[in-house]
């Protein structure tokens, strides 16, 4: 049944209770008016017997005086009250207003009747014979009179108790009623509390139960179908569990390939770890020259690729085996309760299923391998651990020639180079923890003579172990594929902010503070709104802080850079395109991304005196970016020859070791 029914039928059932409410309570009131009414009436026919009483009174006091002394003057004054006592008392007859006394009533109506009569006979009675004739009526007279005389006190005390009862009735009455009123009024306040109550049980409650599964669901549990509910919140119940089924769904699994992506993959692994049960072995497998591919044939060829291989990897493992792409062309397979010898074929079944594949472009033949890293139980690893191991042999396996598995082996940790990668690992989280990080910057020079000021970019460096200074060549990459890119971003941001508070006399004489984010920053909400945050609350001018972001990040994530740019730009920075014409569709994301700058690749830069086609390239860059409104800044300027040329072409900022090296900001 739907809400509005239900709706429906409370609104009837308080409708109806009003009404008998009301009946009930008319009834009453017209009861008691009633009787009240009744009361008036017989409080006026009291006020008539009153003058009957004293009527009669005077009556057979005349009667008496007439028949008794004979005075028969009074005769005549006597018929006239009698008459009188006649008329009231027929119209109590005819009013039967108390049936008990009608009895009585005709009796008196008779026995004035009869007393008139009487008074009749004495008024013929001739002179002479009067006195006689009065003494034989006195002995007819006497009986009647006393009998009128008790028929009319009787009606008097009898009437009186009744009107008195009437009285105490309708007092009763009027209290009954003031009780009934008040009971009504409770059991319709009961009724409501009641239809409340079977309200909230058919519509509150399942709505309850709803929101506390939509709660724990928030909280990663399952989502509980409401089951007993009307039907409108039964298919919400059903739409919430079919919602966050598919937001369970797209948090947990690649959007591209449909296999579980690392956060899944990595709550899994650590299910398993800590059931020390199972027998398990992790293989990491990173794809041969996808790269190549991917920049070659385009990013669409790259996705299909790598759909391809993950149909592959679901195809040769079995149905408890758990298959994950961690990222890029990075994918992992966690083999659960499988002999050391059958892991192994599953892997080389891979690899070599995998070696089949081929892409044609253009007339070209690209072929695929995988790198494939097995990392068998050891207890007490840690998910980190295990990982780490495997990524050591999917190394091995590449430095070996790719195209190949390698099996994890601890003792042979410390003899490649793979390790180090490992140990570095943990210098970057303690570099991170600790402020091992150095904030370096390099000069970017303008070229045209249209800027003043001092412009510069943001470089980062790493304390190692031995104090020695670490490239970022050497631990950025390792972040990245740890996925701790966005909390150096957020440490440099907060380092440069500090910086310069405390150096707000530099700020006078910068024309602009160049600062990189990684590519993981673009889909880090916290890092944007830590920006946002750090910007507002002042230290440096927005209009002086450009943030750089480069290309092939901007192409996998387009609209959330996009979006990550224009929230941070409505602040007045600015945003730089980095490693321009570094990917395969250059020119498209330009108008894209809103951004002020682009600089340009400085591979491209390197070679372009050498080599024909780079400065094509970089001319043509020069040539799009000037119609698209956007300052050139061209990396990696090494010599004069390079700098003469740069400003033929336009270029607005060089930036490179012709100019200086990097130094410490400070």
């Amino acid at each position: 049944m739907r809400i509005r029914s239900y709706l429906a039928l409370l609104v009837c059932a308080c409708l109806l209770g009003a009404y008998m409410l009301e009946q009930a309570l008319e009834y009453r009131f017209n009861n008691v008016q009633v009787l009240a009414s009744e009361h008036n009436e017989s409080l006026l026919w009291q006020k008539d017997l009153q003058r009957i009483e004293n009527t009669s009174s005077q009556f057979l006091i005349s009667s008496d005086l007439v028949i008794g002394s004979g005075n028969t003057y009074l005769v005549f004054g006597a018929k006239n009250m009698g008459d009188y006592l006649i008329n009231e008392l027929t119209q109590m007859q005819n009013q039967n207003r108390f049936p008990p006394l009608s009895e009585k009533i005709y009796e008196s109506l008779t026995l004035v009747s009869k007393i008139n009569g009487v008074l009749d006979i004495v008024a013929d009675l001739p002179a002479d014979g009067l006195q006689t004739g009065l003494t034989k009526l006195l002995e007819q007279y006497d009986p009647i009179s006393l009998l009128l005389s008790r028929n009319i006190q009787f009606l008097t005390h009898e009437s009186s108790h009744i009107i008195q009862s009437e009285a105490h009735f309708l007092e009763a009455e009027k209290h009954r009623m003031e009780k009934i009123s008040w009971l009504t009024r409770i059991g319709f306040f009961l009724a409501i509390i009641a239809l409340w109550w079977w309200a909230n049980r058919r519509i509150c409650k399942p709505l309850n139960s709803l929101i506390y599964s939509s709660h724990r669901a928030l909280a990663g549990h399952e989502f509980e179908a409401t089951k007993r509910a009307p039907t409108e919140i039964l298919e919400l119940s059903n739409d919430f569990k079919h919602l966050t089924e598919t937001l369970f769904h797209q948090a947990s699994h690649d959007p591209l390939t449909e296999l579980q992506n690392r956060r899944a993959f990595e709550r899994n692994l650590k299910q398993v770890i800590q059931d020390n049960q199972h027998n398990y072995f992790l293989c990491f497998i990173d794809l041969d020259y996808f790269k190549t591919i991917n920049d070659t044939c385009g990013h669409a060829a790259g996705d299909e690729i790598l759909v391809s291989v993950a149909r592959i990897l679901k195809s040769n493992v079995r149905s408890n085996d758990i298959v994950a792409r961690l990222g890029g062309d990075e994918f992992a397979i966690l083999i659960l309760d499988c002999p050391f010898e059958k892991a192994l074929q599953i892997a080389n079944n891979i690899k070599e299923n995998i070696r089949t594949l081929t892409y044609h472009w253009e007339g070209e033949t690209f072929h695929l391998s995988a790198s494939i890293g097995v990392a068998p139980k050891v207890k007490h690893n840690s998910t980190t651990d295990l990982l780490n191991a495997a990524d050591v042999a999917c190394g091995l396996a590449k430095n070996a020639g790719r195209n190949t598995v390698r099996l994890y082996d601890a003792s042979q940790e410390k003899s490649n180079n793979k390790q180090q990668d490992i140990l570095s690992v943990h210098q970057i989280n303690n570099a991170l923890k600790n402020d091992q990080f150095i904030l370096y910057k390099q000069d970017i020079l303008p070229l045209q003579d249209n800027q003043s000021g001092h412009y510069f970019e943001i470089l980062l460096r790493m304390k190692g172990v031995d104090g020695k200074v670490i490239s970022p060549a050497s631990f950025l990459p390792i972040a990245e594929r740890y996925r701790l890119t966005s909390q150096i971003d957020t440490w440099v941001v907060s380092a440069v902010f500090a910086h310069f508070r405390q150096h707000q006399d530099q700020l006078e004489n910068i024309y602009m503070i160049s600062i990189n984010l990684s590519g993981h920053s673009m889909n880090d909400h916290e890092l944007e709104t830590f920006i946002i945050d750090k910007v507002k609350k002042g230290g440096i001018p927005a209009n002086k802080l450009c943030f750089e972001v480069t290309e092939t990040v901007a192409i996998a994530n387009i609209k959330r850079a996009k979006l990550f740019i224009e929230n941070i730009k409505k602040l007045g920075c600015s945003f730089a395109l980095d490693d321009f014409g570094s990917g395969h569709s250059s020119y498209a994301y330009l108008r894209e991304l809103p951004t002020e700058k682009i600089k340009i690749d400085g591979t491209i830069i390197a070679n372009m005196m050498d080599n024909p086609l780079d400065y094509t390239t970089v001319k043509s860059i020069c040539e799009i970016a000037k119609a698209a409104n956007q300052e050139i800044v061209a990396e990696f300027v090494e010599n004069e020859k390079t700098v003469d040329a740069l400003k033929k072409l336009g270029v607005d900022f060089a930036q490179g070791y012709h100019f200086n090296r990097p130094s410490e900001l400070c």
